[in-house]
């Protein structure tokens, strides 16, 4: 007996590339989010205000690096408190 039915050889490879792609692409994004800027804790305005050194150190690293640094949350609150002492608020 000869057997007319065909059966295609099950490629494994193909079915989990998408799996894998998504994996790869989320431990390259959880790499790239965990610079040292986004583990440093994010101080508040009042706090900036209170603590001159810090306030200080800040807004000169944040001067310093505005292309990386301007949008950080601690360059905007260290910022935003120099403002504040400036126009005496």
């Amino acid at each position: 007996m000869l057997s007319t039915c065909l059966q295609q050889p099950a490629v494994i490879g193909w079915n989990f590339r998408p799996i894998v792609f998504g994996l790869v692409l989320s431990g390259v994004l959880g790499i790239v989010g965990c610079t040292p800027e986004a583990l440093e804790p994010v101080q508040s305005v009042a706090w900036y205000k209170a603590h001159e050194a810090e306030r200080v150190a800040m807004a000169t690293k944040c001067h310093n690096n505005p292309g990386q640094l301007e949008k950080t949350p601690n360059c905007i609150n260290a910022q935003q408190a120099v403002d504040d002492i400036a126009m005496g608020r």
